[in-house]
């Protein structure tokens, strides 16, 4: 593999792009991160909302005091040359870790490593891995209620650490077993709040769109722009906590996702959403969405960060 990852201000070699066993990040999940996209535009390749996924970057840092030693504008400018150093790439990761192998809980050694890795998912992750990827266009999900994790007293959810999606693994887990592709978690009252590493929205009866609020959810960029894009389609949207029935008697449903955009749910608890099909309403924020990400509309352009 050709590919060359960003680390600490070096590029080195994929296979070599590799820390110990014992480190702290790896045996604490401490590791930071953040996940972007990377489209073919009109103008050629660009990153999808790099400032604002850079800024929640460093946020989720601040937050567990993980201190970096490069300024918001080093990091995005590592995330573009790192774009440019590996071409067709569709998706861009940056970590933040502690590399040194520790004893204690509180890392000794203070230095904080920085990876960027620019990459495309089938071809150089799933086609890697063996078994079947899962994937489907229309989501059946189901509401998890056993595990709630999702509590402010606990690692808050809008930070983007690795410790924060072992729980959720557990549950999609059992849920794929079951035959469901995606999970919706709740929060200790019962609401809704949102899915391991997507948020979520629902069309009512009335054609309103409703979504949680944001103090029991990861603080989605897509989710962000999603809204804008709701309002600048005429479209009526209400943020506030959200009840399992409400989801199961709505007449659309989908996820916001860096992955897939708009990614429409059809089924939920394995009952059909609606008719069953993708509807009106989510197809046109995913049609919106799509010209965005294209360069295609002038409204939303500056969402979009070349890479010269």
């Amino acid at each position: 593999m050709s590919r060359r990852i960003w680390i600490d201000g070096e590029f080195v070699a994929w296979k070599d792009a590799t820390v110990h066993v014992l480190s702290h990040s790896h045996q604490r999940g401490s590791l930071i991160f953040d996940y972007m996209s990377i489209h073919q535009a009109e103008a050629g390749p660009a990153i999808f909302r790099l400032d604002a996924h850079i800024d929640r970057f460093m946020a989720s840092c601040a937050h567990i005091g993980m201190e970096l030693s490069w300024s918001r504008e080093q990091l995005m400018d590592a995330c573009v040359a790192t774009v440019a150093e590996n071409v067709d790439s569709s998706s861009l990761k940056i970590s933040a870790y502690f590399p040194s192998v520790e004893t204690d809980i509180v890392p000794q050694d203070p230095h904080v490593a920085v990876a960027v890795a620019a990459y495309d998912n089938a071809a150089d992750v799933i086609s890697a891995n063996p078994g079947d990827f899962h994937f489907s266009a229309q989501l059946s999900v189901l509401i998890e209620r056993e595990r709630r994790n999702r509590r402010p007293d606990i690692i808050e959810p809008q930070i983007k650490i690795a410790a924060n999606y072992a729980s959720p693994m557990i549950a999609k887990l059992k849920a794929r077993r079951r035959g469901f592709d995606e999970i919706i978690l709740m929060d200790e009252d019962g609401y809704l709040t949102e899915a391991p590493t997507s948020n979520f929205f629902m069309v009512g009866t009335d054609g309103k769109l409703l979504t949680p609020p944001e103090q029991y959810i990861l603080h989605g960029v897509t989710r962000a722009s999603v809204l804008e894009l709701i309002r600048a389609e005429g479209f009526e949207v209400e943020i506030r906590r959200v009840k399992p029935e409400e989801l199961r008697a709505a007449d659309e449903a989908f996820l916001t996702v860096t992955s897939m955009g708009v990614w429409p749910i059809v089924k939920v608890d394995g009952v059909e959403l609606g008719r069953g099909q993708v509807g009106p309403v989510t197809s046109a924020l995913r049609a919106r969405f799509e010209r965005v990400l294209s360069g295609a509309d002038a409204q939303f352009a500056s969402w979009l960060t070349p890479v010269s």
